[in-house]
């Protein structure tokens, strides 16, 4: 964690450049927020794409964990806002701990009742700056299936590009993270769409 924090931090000194970190699992995102918000001196709105809220105070005993990186973040005071979306696998754990941190979380079910604020967003006003983490299994399996936790009933890749391309903010960094290629199909059907979603954040983040 620590030598993720300060390589992103290195990077960081390299104006202009700005971090888009590539996982791995969704463990990395607590030592990159960590790193973006103490080098710009102050929290960062987040924007979260994810089937999972991963914000369990801790996972099989670690507090670390992919399951566990959004908690941290919370609890370090490096994120204000912490806006969830495509959560359709969250437990009663996952939905206190939201209340607890104050997280949005905006669930599948409501989705096409959230669509028109979701694809309307402005975020950062008051921040640091925006930070997005897109977790591949945010996508339905039927445009993402090499991931290691699938779960059927997702956002498409176009509401995606909407929820993206439409952002009023400044994005200052971002990850992608839990393509796993062990279990793509289709000759890396979802290696591309990883791919053109790095494209798609490398693009807002040069805005």
């Amino acid at each position: 964690m620590n030598v993720i924090t300060e390589s992103v931090k290195l990077v960081m000194e390299e104006d202009p450049l700005h971090p888009l970190v590539l996982g791995g699992d969704h463990s990395i995102s607590f030592p990159v927020i960590r790193a973006v918000s103490e080098k710009l001196g102050g929290p960062v709105d987040v924007l979260h794409l994810d089937a999972h809220p991963d914000i369990y105070d801790a996972f099989e005993g670690n507090k670390y964990s992919h399951a566990s990186s959004f908690a941290r973040i919370m609890e370090g005071g490096y994120a204000r806002r912490l806006l969830q979306v495509g959560i359709r696998s969250i437990t009663k754990e996952g939905r206190e701990q939201g209340k607890r941190f104050g997280v949005e979380q905006y669930e599948m079910r409501t989705f096409s009742r959230d669509r028109q604020f979701l694809e309307n967003l402005k975020l950062g006003e008051g921040v640091k700056g925006v930070y997005i983490s897109v977790d591949v299994d945010c996508l339905d399996p039927a445009f993402a299936p090499g991931v290691s936790h699938i779960e059927p009933g997702g956002l498409s890749f176009r509401d995606v590009l909407n929820i993206l391309h439409n952002l009023q903010a400044d994005v200052v960094a971002a990850d992608v993270v839990e393509f796993n290629p062990q279990r793509d199909t289709v000759d890396g059907m979802t290696a591309m769409v990883a791919a053109k979603l790095v494209r798609e954040l490398t693009a807002k983040i040069s805005k």
